[in-house]
């Protein structure tokens, strides 16, 4: 009886099992591969976008720094010079790398420390500098400078209000030093750098270093 059945539902196409679902997974399986390849590709597109992006918005550009220590008065060398690779949204009052030949022979205004990102402000033409002068560099307030229409060729006095004379006066360390360069501090006031001698400058880095230099414009020539 049960082989009479069998026979009649083969004549009718119909399979051993009609609660055989094996084919059926197995097809819907098949599918949705494409749609999950589809998927995929798409993850591994938008991760690609986002690293891409993430590269471009925080490109690095190399940037000057001093190697090693330099005094005021050395020469910069190019030993004396590294490149740091930074990555910054913000602008950064530095050299860059391609600027090299631009700051390599020239004197320094400073001391300038280990790692410190060089800047134009920080040195000048070794040829300006008659022997027993000094050129110093100096960051100053406004209340710390005459005008803030200083520029290369005044002269100014320059004055340690940290000290006094024994009448009381403040104690003059520069009658008329020339300013050789201008430039914007420290978003506070001037970068000034001078010439004066060499006796001078060390008396007005130390003063400076205590922060009570003053200038005071006095007549050219």
């Amino acid at each position: 009886m049960a082989a009479t059945v069998r026979g009649e539902r083969r004549e009718a196409g119909i399979g051993d099992d009609p609660f055989d679902l094996a084919s059926a997974d197995v097809n819907r399986a098949r599918s949705r591969l494409p749609e999950v390849l589809v998927g995929a590709l798409l993850v591994a597109v938008f991760a690609l976008a986002g690293a891409w992006f993430y590269s471009t918005s925080t490109a690095r550009v190399g940037y000057l720094a001093f190697r090693q220590s330099v005094e005021r008065g050395d020469v910069v060398e190019r030993a004396d010079l590294v490149v740091y690779q930074l990555a910054t949204d913000a602008p950064i009052a530095a050299m860059r790398a391609s600027q090299l030949d631009e700051i390599v022979g020239k004197v320094a205004l400073v001391d300038l420390a280990q790692g410190t990102l060089a800047t134009t402000q920080h040195v000048a033409d070794a040829a300006d500098i008659p022997d027993g002068w000094g050129v110093v560099g100096l960051d100053l307030g406004p209340g710390e400078i005459p005008s803030f229409s200083l520029r290369p060729g005044h002269r100014v006095r320059v004055i340690d209000v940290g000290e006094a004379t024994t009448d009381g006066a403040p104690v003059v360390l520069a009658e008329a030093a020339e300013i050789v360069e201008v430039a914007d501090g420290n978003g506070r006031g001037r970068f000034i750098a001078i010439t004066l001698e060499a006796a001078e400058g060390d008396r007005v880095v130390v003063a400076a270093a205590r922060g009570d230099v003053r200038l005071i414009q006095v007549p050219e020539g």
